[in-house]
């Protein structure tokens, strides 16, 4: 031990043991609340992914369609003609000191004049594609969002155990030293004064 087995000492080591208690609870609650969160953000993503699948599919089949009617060639040249057209406006937000990204607008046009000779279907399967930018986007920020979080709570995770396993039952073993040379000195003490008394008696 390190420290001088004082009376002041000791106070400070018990100060320090109660603000580290406290830090692991603090901690404790971060962890479980980052948690929380994660495991709700996790189940929109499923559904999300259920909804992004269910879109993708349709507007496939739509390409397919297209790709019957017109040839893939055909398809492809009416394709590269199509100008891009979104805007998305992007911010943060913090969940318990994460911050995270948060889209606040997604804009996509969903105007497709074609070419006089596209099919019907090629023009359903543009509008369908382009129906899945938002969702995409709105996915892949929930995803980010998710590793950010479950980053966040490893690293809480690591605090709370470095807390509990090392740090705490370390200061509990110095102030328990400190205790045990504070009564040693005091037996220490009172038997050099009950021999000094039985001198003085004699």
């Amino acid at each position: 031990m390190n420290v001088k087995p004082t009376r002041m000492e000791l106070l400070k080591i018990r100060k320090k043991l109660k603000l580290a208690q406290k830090g692991h609870k603090l901690l404790k609650q971060k962890r479980d609340a980052l948690v929380i969160e994660f495991f709700r953000m996790l189940k929109g993503i499923k559904k999300d992914r259920e909804q992004l699948a269910a879109q993708l599919t349709s507007a496939q089949k739509a390409l397919r369609m297209a790709e019957a009617m017109q040839g893939s060639h055909d398809v492809e040249r009416f394709v590269i003609g199509i100008p891009p057209t979104g805007q998305i406006s992007v911010t943060k937000k913090s969940i318990m000191g994460v911050e995270l990204p948060e889209i606040q607008e997604i804009k996509v046009s969903n105007d497709w004049f074609g070419y006089f000779e596209s099919s019907l279907e090629l023009d359903s399967a543009v509008v369908q594609y382009r129906d899945l930018v938002p969702v995409l986007l709105k996915l892949s920020e929930k995803q980010l969002a998710l590793k950010r979080l479950g980053e966040e709570i490893g690293r809480t995770k690591r605090k709370v155990n470095a807390l509990e396993y090392i740090i705490m039952p370390r200061i509990e073993k110095t102030k328990i030293g400190i205790v045990f040379k504070l009564a040693e000195r005091e037996r220490e003490n009172f038997t050099r004064l009950k021999k000094i008394k039985m001198r003085r008696a004699a």
